[in-house]
């Protein structure tokens, strides 16, 4: 019902509610509020008049989350307009990346597409600058979670924290990890195919809707393998629903950038569901793709608590190219990243004393393998989820 809910949030889901006793109400609100979808929920509830249906603790649980969603929504307006206006104070552009287009553009109300954090594209000859002026602002702080990097480690530096609205923030000068190719492509488009909208007075940059709709397809496939749950499929029907994708143009362009096969997986997911933006140049799915949609959606529908273990396991069998067994598990332990242990150590990546942190990083590794074999993940699940992703880059 989630993957229906969000692949095609206008329609009438009457007759689907009126099937759900208590214990499946319980199950529904319960995945759909960690999962960022219970205002889609509630938006469909109410069109249906079944709302009253809910039994009490659902009801209370709804409320309390709309609540909770329009002040986020708000402290989030606040958050970007002030953070880009600091930074546009220093001459530093940004362009906030996916959910802020979606939420403050192409969602009906901004309250249906709930923000965790802000995501601002900055080149990265000015990533770090941008960092470090917004911390000696003294309005913003590295977030207690975050670890210790730089540029060399990733897509993003370590996240900060808006004191201020208590809002999370992520200075970005890649859109993924390393193992994209073309991701340089898509880091142009974002920059030179920006677009402004005014928040709360201020212009903020976002993607247009070509790029937002590329990043937003690479960033499901290839980058978490759907783990970041069926609210993708919403974000790509209220995109498409603007009328603003020029849908030859936009394959061609997915097909530059390797993400062809990745734009027809969740087309087809998407179809599979009721979606109905979907144009007919990718509703003839490959001959293929049948046995990876399977995957897909047991990756989509995952707890939140297991998608750790279960991409641990994935990492493990897409080096050592088989499944994630003891074997493969001691392969892995004795090769650590370099910039893993210097950012356990706190020190630059090329920095000798980096490996005096080894002993700590296999530790930490040996426990979160244990725990990603205790946890209900069945390994050979994985090696299905490596074979997608490497059917995605058509390895």
């Amino acid at each position: 019902m989630l993957l229906r809910l969000c692949a095609a949030p206008d329609a009438d889901l009457t007759a689907e509610f009126a099937n759900l006793d208590d214990e499946d109400w319980y199950d529904l609100i319960e995945q759909a509020i960690p999962k960022r979808v219970a205002a889609l929920l509630d938006r469909s509830l109410q069109r249906a008049g079944c709302f009253a249906r809910l039994p009490d603790s659902c009801r209370k649980a709804m409320v309390d989350e709309k609540r909770r969603l329009a002040m986020s929504a708000f402290g989030h307006m606040i958050s970007l307009s002030d953070t880009v206006t600091f930074l546009k104070s220093h001459n530093i552009p940004a362009v906030a990346l996916k959910g802020a287009r979606l939420a403050y553009r192409d969602y009906p109300d901004a309250r249906l597409r709930p923000l965790r954090d802000l995501d601002l594209l900055v080149s990265a000859e000015m990533a770090e600058q941008a960092q470090s002026l917004l911390i000696s602002s003294g309005n913003y702080e590295l977030a207690p979670w975050a670890e210790y990097y730089g540029l060399d480690f990733g897509h993003q530096l370590p996240e900060l924290v808006d004191r201020k609205h208590g809002i999370s923030i992520e200075i970005h000068h890649r859109l993924n990890a390393r193992d994209w190719t073309d991701e340089p492509k898509l880091v142009r488009m974002v920059f030179e195919q920006a677009e402004e909208i005014e928040l709360s007075g201020t212009n903020v940059q976002v993607p247009s809707m070509h790029a937002n709709f590329l990043h937003l397809v690479e960033h499901a496939t290839l980058h978490h393998m759907f783990e970041n749950g069926p609210i993708t499929l919403a974000d790509l029907h209220f995109a498409a629903q603007t009328g603003n994708v020029d849908w030859p143009v936009l394959i061609t362009q997915a097909r530059g950038m390797g993400l062809e096969r990745a734009l027809q997986l969740i087309a087809a997911l998407a179809l599979a569901h009721g979606a109905t933006w979907v144009p007919q140049a990718l509703q003839q799915p490959q001959a293929d793709m049948a046995d990876h949609l399977d995957v897909c959606t047991a990756a989509m529908l995952r707890d939140e608590s297991l998608a750790e273990h279960a991409s641990m396991l994935r990492g493990i069998s897409l080096r050592k190219g088989q499944a994630p067994g003891w074997a493969a598990a001691i392969r892995s332990a004795l090769t650590p990243a370099p910039l893993k242990l210097a950012g356990l150590l706190r020190v630059k990546g090329d920095n000798p004393l980096r490996w005096l942190a080894y002993p700590l990083w296999l530790f930490l590794r040996g426990r979160a393998y244990i725990a990603a074999r205790r946890a209900e993940i069945d390994p050979e699940s994985a090696v299905q989820e490596v074979e997608t992703l490497r059917w995605l880059r058509n390895d």
